[in-house]
């Protein structure tokens, strides 16, 4: 498994570099003085193999810290706070892509790494968005349910009204490097970590997260997170 992670790793790697690698010998060449329109394409395309190169090995970093068992500090937190700080966040990022946010915060305590529970909602709403068609509206909702012990258990929401996803991916998006199209990597910018991350932080809350989708109807993406501790 840790050989089969490297040799991934080392691909994923590799593709941006050598775009990078590329665009800047072209630049470096000068062959493109008399074409400013396009170097200017060339250093675009460096630019975003630098960012796509950066939230990679911040992803790798993230999950490769959460294999160690040190523990989180956990404080209380508002559940809408962090539902509207999250949607704040993804503002710009919707209004570019012509995507609406519509957050219906729910008042609740949740005992959690804020800022790890910040990042699950931050990613889940980015994938939303990168795969809702501009003029869509995509969701974040939450309710308060007890579990099969009787525990109060608060389910949060993301849903979208994107292209869907085939049944037999519903479960290994969550894996390491997976998406649902391989070229979604390079058309949306991910790294295929966005959701192993997601799993790793809620399973770490003692929560889990699952999607559920329709093709050419949409997905929504739920995550659990316990509460018992919290009601004192």
């Amino acid at each position: 498994m840790k050989d089969e992670f490297i040799s991934v790793v080392s691909h994923e790697l590799r593709t941006p570099l050598t775009s990078m690698r590329g665009a800047l010998g072209l630049l470096a060449s000068g062959l493109l003085q008399a074409r400013p329109d396009k170097a200017e394409r060339m250093l675009a395309i460096a630019i975003q193999n630098t960012d796509r190169l950066t939230r990679l090995i911040n992803d790798i970093l993230d999950l490769e810290r959460f294999r160690d068992n040190t523990p989180w500090e956990k404080l209380n937190f508002p559940a809408q706070d962090l539902m509207m700080q999250a949607t704040d966040a993804m503002r710009s990022m919707a209004d570019k892509a012509g995507v609406t946010l519509h957050t219906e915060p729910v008042a609740a305590i949740l005992y959690v790494c804020g800022d790890r529970i910040l990042q699950t909602l931050t990613n889940l709403l980015s994938n939303a968005i990168k795969f809702s068609p501009p003029g869509t509206t995509v969701c974040m909702s939450g309710n308060i349910e007890n579990n099969s012990n009787g525990s109060p258990l608060m389910t949060i929401c993301v849903s979208d009204r994107g292209r869907g996803i085939p049944p037999d991916k519903l479960e290994t998006i969550f894996g390491r490097f997976q998406q649902v199209d391989a070229s979604d990597s390079r058309k949306k910018g991910g790294t295929g970590l966005g959701l192993a991350i997601c799993r790793s932080i809620v399973e770490r809350h003692g929560g889990r997260i699952w999607a559920e989708s329709e093709l050419g109807v949409g997905s929504s993406f739920y995550l659990t997170l316990p509460m018992g501790q919290l009601q004192q």
